[in-house]
């Protein structure tokens, strides 16, 4: 029998490519071109000491094109013709079909040397498909191998993976580096030389490898990031032991890491470099690659425990080594500049840049608004290129206004997006410029022009800066803007205040008032966003109208232009769920010009909020909210939620992260257990609909404490399902009656929806829900719960916002479970809210009235001189 290592490989050579049968064993390096001459001469010492071995590869990590408008556009070609023949070149681009997202993607986010280490599991799955080896090796280019890979070659016929620890005895503590602390950053295991078998195991691996490096491959030791190796961590605890070998073999790998142990065993006889009476097999030269500036003395510029002086007999090694690369030729094509260093235009791409760009693409950004606008807007899969048609460039959304601002920066107020990331990397500068927009905004912008942009790497961007900023200086704005309302809110959020901002979006624009929608900064836990709202960053009309309560005023001033603000005239839309105003949230209403309330409740609680009275002049307006009630979009469909037929089912709905103890629920709980508890028989049905965000532990004891209450009685289901806004209007039209047991709101949007759709609403007969259920016909306000007053009480996070020295409502069980039973016992009362209170609520609240009031007062205020 013939032994697999010795399989001789039968080959069909046409041109330049090779036609491969038998391959037992594969071995490659990476790097761009402009390391050539190093890989050439590792791969040139390979084939000398392993004749036998004729697959050897160059990864080719670099762009062929050149976009540099001074470059010599035909050094790729040179370098590639110059590579011998039998060896063969992998453009990076050939790596494609293995990575399920754009090469351009890693291109763009790393630098050279990371994008160097995070296409290697897509090399190694090229490799595997094209060459079909049973085998692959993987090798830096500066490491000098010097004998046969016998112990590596045995292990992979029986393990899929084989890697080497940096080090197998304990550093001293010194001090110094490298010691535990930074391999433990680093990684365990070397990844300048990895082998894999090709096994299931193996194809496992690398899936898992290369999804963690699409984003996380950078060399940050403290984020949990060091280029490429330390994922080879997981390596012991994801697989079984006997599918992965350890090499602690003192011979393979020795390099400055390992040196506190393996240095003083290190000499040579006779050209062979030994270690103690074993020839080494292979040393990894980090830190030497840059010949010209390499200082033999230092041995490696990443370590300081050791120089050439403590280990006499490692000196001529080295010389060796360096005097084979000199030989070579190595630095020969080090000038070649990198292809991916800079935009197809020819600029260079700061780092600034390159680390933006990854943040927005970062999976942790994903509900960051400025993240969402990038992915929507920006063409970041081709992010080299400057001309990209109806997307945004990524170099123009690096020179348009700082993004986190809620509008567009312009004219004196315009600081691009570069700008701004520099400013926020540097905790010195944003000392000195407290305010980047306001008082310190010349000396910020000078400091930016000279020491920010020489710091930083921006020189190449000078000019695309000037250009831009010299547009900006020439803006001339309108002395007054025309009429229309430009409505801020969280126009994609799944939650009350949301909502909210786009009624008030549909109302003004049902009865048609020119509308700008703008989006809010989110800071929401919820995931579900909704996509119909096309936002801008905008404001082309006079009047800006926030949907945001009070305590959002901080950041929302904190985000906006001064120069914009000035503008506009500004309105705060607000809500409040106690009856007094809390008295340090009245200074949010300087910066507005007018207030706008949901509800009288919420008006009456401002003035009459101590310190209001005589300190603010901006006046207070309750301008009720409204729906543009389309009854086919709610098609009730019960056999979707499986509700059994003939039962009566009752809705409970709310937010944890609107206070599960302002909503309620377990009074609606006990009030459905009062009303039937002693009516097995009875076919009813309490759905109590949630939203459960993450991240805060009181919404799960909260949540526990739901369901432990629910189990008790017999009926009841618990909802976390994340609905869709269809299948929400489907579940609200499938129940027959909605109960809120609120011990207070500010509005009740959902509470008005359901009147409108001419579902019954047994809910608390107080605070802002009045605002309409106090329209209820007579025959009606049995669904109306009366209540007493109890002191405020509630969990984190909500403890800083609900006082405990206010009260709100305890609503009557007794009374709600009477009106539970009423419907039940009588349900043509449910045939007579459909017919009679739908009609009356939608004409009421709908959005062609509430619109028309808020028209009304709008042009009624554009008529006169902007009076603040």
């Amino acid at each position: 029998m013939i032994c697999m290592y010795t399989w001789f490989t039968i080959w069909f050579c046409l041109s330049r490519k090779t036609i491969l049968f038998l391959l037992p064993t594969a071995r490659f390096t990476i790097s761009a071109f402009n390391n050539y001459g190093f890989v050439k001469s590792f791969l040139s010492r390979v084939e000398a000491l392993h004749p036998d071995i004729t697959c050897l590869i160059w990864v080719v990590a670099d762009n062929r094109q050149v976009w540099g408008a001074q470059a010599d556009k035909s050094l790729p070609s040179k370098i590639l013709d110059d590579l011998p023949k039998r060896w063969h070149s992998v453009m990076v681009e050939e790596l494609q079909p293995h990575m399920n997202f754009s090469f351009l993607e890693l291109a763009f986010r790393y630098d050279l040397q990371c994008f160097n280490t995070a296409i290697k599991p897509a090399a190694f799955k090229f490799i595997f498909d094209r060459y079909k080896p049973s085998k692959i090796l993987y090798f830096d280019n500066d490491i000098w191998i010097m004998q046969p890979l016998t112990a590596i070659m045995d292990a992979l016929e029986k393990y899929s993976l084989v890697i080497t620890p940096h080090a197998t005895q304990p550093f001293p503590i010194d001090g110094k580096q490298q010691d535990e602390r930074q391999i433990i950053l680093a990684g365990q295991f070397n990844f300048g030389f990895v082998g894999l078998a090709a096994t299931a195991t193996t194809f496992q691996w690398l899936d898992f490898w290369g999804e963690r490096l699409r984003y996380y491959g950078f060399a940050i030791p403290s984020e949990g990031m060091h280029f490429d190796q330390n994922w080879g961590d997981t390596i012991l605890s994801y697989f079984p032991q006997e599918k992965y070998f350890i090499l602690r073999d003192p011979r393979y790998n020795i390099a400055y890491w390992n040196l506190h142990y393996r240095g003083k065993h290190l000499h040579m006889v006779k050209d062979k470099v030994m270690y103690g009476s074993e020839p080494v097999v292979f040393m990894h030269f980090s830190g030497m690659s840059n010949l010209l500036n390499y200082n033999i003395e230092t041995i490696s510029q990443h370590q300081t425990r050791y120089k050439m002086s403590n280990f006499p007999k490692l000196r001529p090694i080295f010389e060796k080594y360096l005097a084979m690369l000199k030989a070579e030729d190595a630095m020969r094509w080090r000038h070649v500049p990198y292809g991916f260093g800079c935009f197809t235009d020819g600029t260079m791409i700061p780092d600034a840049v390159r680390t933006y760009y990854a943040r927005m693409l970062d999976p942790g950004s994903s509900r960051r608004d400025d993240a969402v606008a990038f992915r929507e807007f920006v063409a970041y899969h081709d992010p080299f290129k400057v001309d990209v048609g109806s997307k945004v460039s990524v170099l123009s959304w690096m020179l348009q206004g700082a993004h986190h601002l809620i509008v567009e920066p312009r004219g004196s107020d315009w600081v691009p997006e570069v700008a701004w990331q520099i400013y926020m990397s540097r905790p010195d500068v944003q000392s000195a410029f407290s305010d980047p927009f306001g008082k310190h905004r010349e000396d910020l912008h000078g400091w930016f022009r000279s020491d920010g942009m020489r710091d930083h790497g921006l020189e190449p961007l000078k000019a695309h800066i000037i250009h831009v900023e010299q547009q900006q200086n020439s803006v001339v704005f309108q002395k007054r803007l025309p009429f229309g309302v430009n409505v801020y809110g969280w126009l994609n959020g799944v939650f009350g205040v949301g909502e909210a901002s786009r009624l008030t979006l549909e109302a003004l624009d049902e009865v048609g008032t020119p509308t700008a929608p703008i989006l809010l900064p989110s800071n929401e836990q919820h995931e579900q966003r909704v996509t119909f709202v096309k936002p801008t960053r905008l404001p082309a009309y006079h009047f800006n109208l926030f949907v945001a309560n009070a305590l959002n005023t901080d950041e929302i001033r904190q985000k906006y232009p001064p120069g914009e603000w000035k503008r506009h005239y500004n309105i705060g839309y607000w809500a409040w769920e106690l009856e007094v105003f809390p008295t340090p949230w009245l200074r949010n209403m300087e910066i507005f010009d007018e207030i706008w309330t949901v509800s009288d409740f919420v008006t009456n609680s401002i003035l009459s909020a101590p310190g209001y009275a005589g300190k603010f002049s901006q006046p207070v307006t309750t301008m009720p909210m409204g729906l543009d009630m389309n009854l086919s979009m709610y098609r009730p469909n019960r056999e979707l939620f499986d509700f059994p037929e003939g039962t009566m089912v009752f809705l409970v709905m709310f937010d944890f992260l609107s206070s599960f103890h302002r909503k309620n629920p377990l009074s609606a709980l006990a009030a459905f257990k009062k009303a039937f508890e002693l009516k097995p028989k009875a076919k009813v049905l309490l759905v109590i609909k949630c939203l459960l965000p993450t991240g805060h532990f009181a919404f799960e004891q909260e949540f526990w404490q739901l369901k432990d209450e629910v189990s008790k009685v017999s009926r009841v289901r618990i909802m976390i399902d994340v609905l869709s806004r269809e299948d929400l209007r489907t579940l609200m039209a499938s129940v027959d009656v909605f109960v809120s047991m609120h011990r207070s709101e500010g509005y009740g949007l959902v509470l008005l929806e359901m009147l409108m759709l001419g579902k019954p609403v047994i809910a608390t007969n107080y605070s802002g829900n009045m605002e309409f259920m106090s329209q209820l016909p007579k025959e009606f306000r049995f669904m109306q719960v009366p209540f007493t007053y109890t002191w405020v009480n509630v969990s984190e996070p909500f403890k800083g916002i609900y006082k405990s020295d206010q009260r709100w409502a305890d609503p009557d069980v007794s009374k709600a479970a009477k009106a539970m039973f009423l419907l039940y016992e009588d349900r043509t009362r449910l045939e007579a809210c459909r017919s009679v209170v739908g009609p009356l609520f939608r004409k009421k609240f709908g959005a062609q009235s509430i619109g028309s009031r808020m028209q009304l007062h709008l042009k009624s205020l554009f008529s006169k001189p902007k009076h603040r």
